[in-house]
């Protein structure tokens, strides 16, 4: 018997060392969310730094200051003469570190390629830009994120009162949050190759707003929120399923819509009313099938683009449109006898239009 029991206690022995095993795997695996959650909840001291040397040397990469030449590949940071850094530009680092936030005099960030977090998270729809970055509330202008995972925006963007441009490209960002709404400053929104579904309604408090590119978001299907826009000049929007047109931006001139939904024109006149620049207006690769005659009332128009298109008949008023300079209608429904008294017809009313057909 007494073989018989040696053998049950050493398979207990076995199976209680594997038990230990995985318990202590488990805790491994999810240390990385329990640093998360400390890292959210422990507020970062800046106190603890004299000036801003103390601050880059906290930071797990070497920062050269003031490179006589710089390259797009590596990280580096200007330095005013009071010793301030204003200007930060991090490249293909593991980690952007939260000190950077304790820089007073911050005026540009751009991040590229680099992680907010120190660690792999399973789930990368929780990552957010930190909330941190509303130390510098009063100093920074220009925030750029590249090829670098952020799903979100914290709530306290908004208090980025002086922020000018905010870019983040194909960073994976879901949505906007509504605060957005606050940055009474922004001149520049360029959220292009991400995955954002819809655009908060605030984004027409704005009144500064001039660029807007939120091309190659593939899943959104309204502009509608920047309607009224007062200084809206350039929109992009190719290669998202747009239905519909904005309306009233006083002040557009440069439209890109290439490769949406569009299944008319309604309302482009209340596009560019305001502004006496030329019109660029591009609309190739829709599903437009009609023209309104309020065509005719665009002012300056002076390109438009509407191949591959389901058209099959254009509007007469476009024939009295005299700043027009290029048309381009090809692969559209036109009959080969549509196209020959089209192209009679403006060679007639204006002869110096380039019709590409």
């Amino acid at each position: 018997m007494k073989p018989i029991k040696f053998s049950i206690l050493f398979v207990l022995l076995i199976c209680l060392l594997h038990s230990q095993w995985i318990i202590a795997g488990s805790l491994t695996e999810v240390q990385p969310d329990a640093r998360f959650i400390s890292r959210i909840h422990s507020p970062l001291d800046c106190t603890q730094y004299n000036d801003d040397y103390e601050i880059l040397s906290s930071f797990s990469f070497v920062t050269h200051l003031n490179p006589i030449s710089s390259s797009p590949l590596q990280t580096y940071g200007l330095m005013d003469s009071n010793e301030r850094v204003y200007k930060l530009i991090i490249v293909n680092q593991k980690f952007v570190p939260l000190t950077v936030f304790c820089l007073k005099s911050l005026g540009e960030l751009n991040i590229t390629n680099t992680s907010f977090y120190e660690f792999q998270l399973d789930d990368n729809s929780i990552r957010t830009l930190p909330s941190e970055i509303a130390l510098r509330a009063s100093s920074l202008k220009y925030l750029y994120v590249y090829n670098t995972l952020v799903a979100h925006l914290p709530e306290q963007i908004g208090k980025l009162k002086n922020l000018r441009v905010l870019e983040l490209s194909n960073t994976g960002l879901l949505d906007v949050p509504n605060s957005i709404g606050d940055l009474s400053s922004l001149t520049h929104l360029l959220l292009p190759s991400n995955k954002l579904t819809s655009l908060p309604a605030t984004l027409g408090n704005l009144p500064n707003l001039i660029t807007v590119r939120i091309e190659i978001n593939t899943q959104l299907r309204s502009v509608q929120s920047l309607n009224g826009l007062p200084k809206l000049q350039t929109l992009h929007t190719h290669y998202c399923p747009i239905e519909r047109l904005p309306s009233n931006l006083p002040d557009l001139h440069l439209l890109y819509m290439h490769a949406n939904n569009l299944t008319d024109l309604v309302n482009i006149r209340t596009l560019g009313n305001n502004s006496n620049l030329n019109k660029f207006f591009y609309f190739s690769k829709n599903r437009i099938h009609s023209v309104p005659p309020q065509i005719g009332y665009v002012r300056n128009l002076y390109r438009l683009d509407l191949d591959y298109n389901e058209l099959s008949s254009l509007p007469s008023d476009l024939l009295n449109v005299a700043t027009l300079h290029d048309l381009f209608i090809r692969n559209n429904r036109f009959s080969i006898t549509d196209l020959q008294t089209i192209a009679h017809q403006f060679n007639t009313t204006n002869p110096d239009l380039t019709l590409q057909y």
